[in-house]
This record gives C-alpha cells, structure tokens and sequence, in this order.
C-alpha cells in the first residue's frame, strides 16, 4: 500500500472512532498526512474507485465510504446531520446577538455540530475571539448574555444549550496544543460571525495544521453560513467599547480577572487527569474531559488492528496528567 492509500485508510479509521463515514470530497478535504506526495480530488476519486489495497479494508454505500463491517454508521450519519440541521437553525440565532458583547471580534462554532456529527442531547461549543487586553471583560459580558436569556450549557442542562468552553485573543491566534486531533477539530471550526479577515489570519496563525492533513486549508469554510455584521449591533458594541477604553475598562478588566480566576482555581475539574484548563490573559480554554486521549488511543488500536502498526502512533497535544 502507498503513502496515498495509507492515508485515506488512516482518515477513515480516524473518522470510523466518530462513527462518521465520509464522501470523497471530505476525504480530501481532511486526509490525513501519512507521507509525501500531491493529489487533487480526481485521484483521490480514481484511487478509491480502483486501489486492490483499499479494497481490503474499506466499502462505500450512497457515496460514503467506511470501513469493512460499519455500514451502520451511514444511517448513523444521516440521523445525526437531521440532528444539526436543526441545531444550527438556534445556533445562528443566538450567535447574531453576540454582535452587541464589547470586545468581541469573531466567532466560530466547533466541536460536533461543526462536523455535522452531532448527537440530539449534545451541546453547541464555541471558539470566541476577543480584542487583546479584554478577554476576562468579554467572556464575563458573554456568559452574562448566554445565561440571561437561558441558554448557557450548566450542570445536567446540555442539550442544544451553548458551552462557551474556548476564548482566544486577536493577538495570539494559534493554537499550542498539536496532534491528530486537535489538526481535525480545528480543520473543521465553521465560521459564524468576524471582523473582516480575521478568520483567515486565523487560518494562516496555525499552519501547523499543515504537518497533519494534506489539505488545510482547502476553502475557507464558513462562508455559506456566516452572518452579516448587523449595524445596530455594531454601533451598541462600539458605544460600550469606547466607555470602557478608559481607566474604567482597565480596573474592570483586573477586577472581572481577579474573580474568574479565583473561581477558576477552586474548581476541582481544572486539575481533572486527561483534560486541559488554561486561564491566562491570552487564552482560555476549559476542556476538563477532553475526548482527545481515548480518542486517539482507539485510533491507534484500530489502525495497528488492521496492520499499519507504523501509523497508530498518535499523541495527545499535552492534557493534564
């Protein structure tokens, strides 16, 4: 088998864990880099239609392919896009709103309905960018915001609820953490609402991607369903912004920090084994039961199952231990 024909056999293996079959264009668009070569959608096509190797270990039903003895996950699948269609329906609505937070400059849905793989108790996870210098202020307006109008993901109420788990600055877009994993994650975020071109220096801030998936990026992602800046939303968030670009906005800032951290280091999941909790003036990120680990230890164990031992090697990006 080639470097080619591993990799796609890696992607599905990878996607098989999220029990996701996958259509030509998306094994494309999230190949899995297993070596050095160039293709392009035709040979991808050309490769599935005729690899005797593929063959082996992969089928194909209504366009989707998969692994040998899984074609129970395309039904799977088609539930679980009916599931996010209507999740995004509420998930563009409430997002529109978060135009009036100040200091906020981007937002990108990600996680499971980002993959349209989502399950009908599953939450709504957001990846939020804010102005450097006021990320305690914004995430305190927005989770105020969330909360107020019922709609932040809390104790036992997750359903169709908004985690608002990731804020990271206009200053420091790429993101640490690398592996598998979080190059697939981050691959598939679906941008929602931005300040013009944020989302692609976004894109180029994390080209690290790169040393994973072939094709990152292919197009930029986002742009069928993101909302237009609404201007009377624009001009509350400016008007709040200029009266706390002032003493006010730095003492307020230092104080709301001052709080959230303390709560922060109270709370017993911070330091929970296999998860991630940053909290600084750059990011913020609240994965305390990160899949990323088991995810890709079942990644692993699939792969060398099917006897590629050389590519179930994948690490986690660094979780708490």
């Amino acid at each position: 088998m080639n470097d080619l024909e591993k990799s796609i056999l890696s992607t599905l293996t990878y996607y098989d864990i999220l029990g996701c079959p996958l259509t030509s264009w998306e094994i494309f668009k999230y190949l899995n880099k297993k070596g050095d070569f160039e293709v392009d959608l035709n040979k991808i096509l050309n490769i599935l239609n005729s690899s005797s190797e593929l063959s082996k270990f992969i089928n194909q039903k209504n366009g989707l392919y998969f692994l040998k003895g899984r074609q129970k996950i395309v039904k799977q699948r088609i539930e679980r896009q009916i599931i996010a269609d209507k999740k995004w329906k509420k998930a563009k609505w409430v997002i529109r709103f978060l135009q009036i937070i100040p200091y906020i400059r981007m937002v990108v849905v990600s996680g499971s309905l980002a993959m349209n793989n989502t399950k009908e108790e599953s939450d709504i996870d957001l990846l939020i960018i804010v102005k450097a210098g006021r990320i305690w202020t914004c995430r305190a307006f927005t989770t105020l915001f969330i909360h107020m109008i019922g709609q932040r993901r809390h104790g036992n109420l997750t359903k169709n609820r908004f985690c608002l788990n990731h804020y990271i600055t206009d200053q420091s877009l790429e993101i640490p953490w690398q592996s598998l994993y979080n190059a697939q994650t981050y691959s598939h975020l679906v941008l929602i609402w931005e300040k013009k071109g944020l989302y692609k220096k976004f894109q180029k801030a994390n080209q690290w991607i790169n040393d994973y998936l072939v094709n990152y990026p292919t197009i930029e992602k986002g742009y069928l369903t993101t909302i237009e800046s609404n201007k009377l939303f624009k001009f509350i968030r400016k008007f709040r912004e200029k009266i706390l670009d002032t003493w006010f906005g730095n003492v307020l800032e230092y104080f709301l920090k001052k709080i959230q951290e303390g709560k922060i280091r109270k709370e017993p999941l911070t330091y929970k084994a296999g998860g991630r909790v940053i909290f600084n003036d750059k990011q913020l990120e609240f994965h305390p039961d990160s899949p990323e680990k088991r995810i890709l230890e079942r990644y692993n164990k699939k792969i060398i199952k099917l006897g590629f031992k050389e590519l179930g090697v994948e690490k986690d990006s660094g979780l708490t231990t």
